[in-house]
């Protein structure tokens, strides 16, 4: 029985030596194709990645902006409101026959004006008066609110000066446009009933406004731009009763 040399040398403790093409096999690396394929793959993960990190920066950058713009909205229709319910109340020398402030610039039919600038639309402008103490008759200061159309702003008044008027001097920004670019502001007066011989009155603020989710600086925002995926627009409305009629 004759024994193979591959047996013997198995025997004996040699390795076999490789065959040359299975050497070349081993030390050829990838080809070309399959560095290609690998790229193509490997920008197809990242393409994907970075889509999801953009989508989800956009959606987290339109919420950040659509707060900002809630709050400055409430903000700004809180004091409003605030002001409007003080409208027309007295010091605490009055009588049954006046309900209005002593001073009251008003009429003794409204404790307030609407109207509007000359170059906003109407029933944006509103101006009310009211005693700020319980003592004297002569502490009774001028506000009102108006929506400048030209800067996109609520603006507001609080003096006693002779320019009391919403084309007047003395207004001062209350929203800032880069925030909240206000598209309408308009303020709507009716009377409900009440208790007998009482009538309360109630002023209706309508407040719109937008913002750009990609630019900070809006130059303007009209209805049509809320249509626009880069465009958050939010409305406001809020109703307002006084209740300073006299009641004995």
């Amino acid at each position: 029985m004759s024994i193979s040399p591959t047996l013997l040398m198995i025997n004996s403790g040699q390795r076999l030596k490789p065959s040359a093409p299975m050497q070349r096999a081993r030390s050829a690396g990838f080809t070309l194709i399959e560095l290609m394929v690998a790229l193509v793959l490997g920008l197809v993960v990242v393409g994907g990645v970075m889509g999801v990190f953009m989508s989800t920066y956009q959606a987290n950058s339109q919420n950040i902006k659509a707060i900002r713009l809630n709050e400055e909205m409430r903000a700004v229709v809180a004091l409003m409101s605030r002001d409007t319910r003080r409208a027309g109340s007295k010091t605490i020398n009055w009588t049954g026959t006046a309900w209005y402030v002593t001073t009251n610039p008003m009429s003794t039919a409204n404790a307030w004006v609407v109207s509007n600038m000359s170059t906003a639309p109407a029933n944006s402008c509103i101006r009310l008066a009211y005693a700020l103490s319980l003592t004297g008759s002569t502490d009774t200061n001028r506000f009102g609110y108006r929506l400048n159309s030209g800067t996109g702003q609520v603006e507001s008044y609080s003096h006693n000066a002779n320019q009391w008027k919403c084309d007047g001097t003395g207004w001062l920004p209350l929203t800032d446009p880069k925030i909240a670019w206000i598209q309408s502001l308009s303020f709507t007066t009716t009377v409900e009933p009440g208790l007998t011989g009482v009538a309360v009155r109630t002023v209706i603020v309508n407040l719109r406004a937008g913002t750009h989710t990609r630019s900070t600086t809006p130059s303007s925002l009209s209805a049509a731009d809320c249509s626009n995926v880069d465009v958050v627009c939010r409305q406001i409305q809020e109703k307002i009763r006084i209740r300073n009629d006299a009641v004995l």
